[in-house]
């Protein structure tokens, strides 16, 4: 993990990746939004536990966190929730019901009693920051909840606007357009494969609706701030239906691709 900073306003980013063949990176994020209830969006990879945790702690004591808002349950995102829970005795976990149900498969001893569920279009539960349950555009989990913060205009859109990079960097501006690009096309095809097959307006109708948030920043799971990028990057998105669908490696591709993934 590379350390925590704060973003935008009173919103931290806790930064990590993993290695991503062929390409270099993937970005992977959890977010503290500060104020007087402060709320983790997600809980890292359980592969840096004791990173993750330590740059956690260093934000927020465990005693004062009050919220866990978990996008969904993929293990990059619900990788370390438990821990989190179990040190932070008074915090509740928000997420959606369908969550929960794929979560207790692995999980029966989720803590029920501190389960609060939302849905797009509601508000976030018990703060008065007036934060909002927004459905991303793409994604690839059902369950799947982000955030709109009006009081810093940041939307965190879960897996939505992620991309692949040749390196971790602090702002999507510091990578080649042409690689930002690439990486954009492909992550977003290849995590959300139904979006080539998406109809146009409906996927339109979408975007839309999170530009009259008029969102100052775009903050995805798996990408870089993009700062003065967002119609770059709802434009980008809005292409997607009207590509070919992504096609992933092969098995001759994949036995070049075994030594940057460590086989």
């Amino acid at each position: 993990m590379n350390e925590p900073y704060a973003i935008v306003g009173d919103v931290h980013i806790l930064p990590s990746s993993e290695a991503a063949p062929g390409y270099g990176v993937l970005p992977v994020n959890a977010f503290l939004i500060g104020g007087e209830d402060r709320v983790l969006v997600d809980t890292g990879l359980p592969s840096e536990q004791d990173e993750f945790l330590q740059s956690l702690w260093s934000l927020v004591e465990p005693d004062d966190l009050r919220w866990v808002f978990l996008t969904h349950e993929d293990p990059d995102h619900a990788g370390n929730l438990m821990a989190v829970l179990e040190a932070a005795s008074q915090a509740r976990l928000v997420t959606n019901y369908v969550t929960v149900g794929k979560l207790l498969e692995g999980i029966p001893s989720l803590p029920i009693d501190r389960v609060v569920v939302v849905n797009p279009g509601q508000p976030f539960p018990a703060t008065e920051r007036g934060l909002h349950v927004v459905r991303p555009p793409v994604y690839d989990a059902p369950g799947t909840v982000g955030l709109h913060d009006p009081v810093t205009g940041v939307v965190l859109t879960v897996d939505s606007f992620g991309a692949y990079l040749p390196e971790l960097v602090g702002d999507l501006g510091d990578v080649a357009e042409g690689d930002a690009l690439r990486g954009f096309e492909d992550f977003n095809r290849a995590n959300h494969p139904w979006v080539t097959l998406a109809d146009q307006a409906k996927l339109e109708q979408s975007l839309s609706a999170l530009r009259r948030l008029e969102p100052t920043l775009l903050l995805s799971s798996h990408g870089v701030p993009a700062r003065g990028r967002t119609d770059a990057l709802l434009e980008a998105m809005a292409r997607l239906p009207q590509m070919d669908p992504y096609e992933p490696p092969d098995q001759e591709q994949f036995e070049d691709l075994k030594e940057e993934m460590g086989g």
